[in-house]
């Protein structure tokens, strides 16, 4: 499997930086976080940016991400939004582009999720296959998230009968949102393009929140047996590091990218 590493996990850092850090440490690839590129295209065009990463042996894999992509309140600037951010991908050589669910703010019945949900992705999907590139749906377990599970998102991703649009699965959300690891076993391992690694500590009977993910293999989630699921099913892409603790963004970069690289790459060698 190849290691990556989140720019959330790394929020007040710039990409330039993570690139340097991520490259330092060992990983494979980075996830680009999309106010970091945005910030760093205001000084350096994309040739640029791309020359940058290839100079240090890191692939940019992805781009995170277009946020409350269904349910908004103008799908036509999210369109617009997928357009820019497929046609930068391809300009960088990003081979996916992460898309997130939108939040309710009073429940819905699955049917109107899922008929929302394909139809968004099916327009989305076509439009980045114009550039070759990936939509990977990243379901969100959070109690008002649209899309809560595995099995919803499975059944969501293959209704859109599109061979470019794939799904994240989040170690963080995956518990969260109450799936089961023996959902792993109904998903195609060609339609999942990343897995976002990461821990969580005991919070009690509160749902957990984003600010509370700790470093894999520090907290109480099954991260083993997920793996081991994952590798029954032959997948065997990214597993990618995403933090979005803020007490991780005032540590030295180069520190918080090596512990995060050692920390991942123990815990996949636990299993071989």
């Amino acid at each position: 499997m190849l290691i990556g590493f989140n720019g959330a996990t790394s929020m007040k850092s710039s990409l330039t930086s993570d690139i340097e850090s991520a490259s330092k440490a060992g990983f494979d690839i980075i996830e680009i976080w999309k106010s970091k590129l945005f910030d760093l295209m205001k000084k350096r065009d994309l040739p640029w940016i791309r020359n940058f990463s290839a100079d240090y042996n890191i692939v940019p894999y992805s781009i995170n991400s277009i946020e409350q992509a269904t349910f908004s309140k103008d799908h036509k600037e999210k369109l617009e939004e997928c357009k820019a951010l497929c046609s930068i991908a391809s300009d960088l050589g990003v081979k996916v582009v992460i898309v997130v669910p939108g939040f309710l703010d009073s429940p819905l019945p699955f049917s109107e999720i899922k008929r929302e949900s394909v139809g968004v992705l099916k327009e989305f999907g076509e439009t980045a296959l114009e550039k070759g590139i990936r939509l990977s749906f990243e379901f969100l377990g959070f109690s008002n998230c649209s899309v809560k599970n595995l099995n919803e998102a499975i059944e969501i991703v293959d209704s859109t009968d599109l061979d470019n649009v794939g799904i994240t699965v989040d170690s963080f959300h995956l518990f969260v949102g109450k799936s089961d690891l023996d959902d792993i076993k109904h998903l195609d391992k060609d339609k999942l393009y990343i897995v976002h690694i990461n821990d969580i500590p005991e919070v009690g009977d509160r749902e957990p929140k984003d600010s509370d993910r700790i470093m894999p293999g520090d907290g109480i989630l099954p991260l083993k047996a997920l793996l081991f699921e994952l590798e029954s099913i032959g997948y065997d892409g990214v597993i990618s590091v995403e933090l979005f603790n803020p007490d991780y963004w005032d540590w030295d970069e180069d520190e918080l990218v090596k512990i995060a690289y050692k920390k991942t790459d123990t815990l996949l060698k636990s299993i071989e």
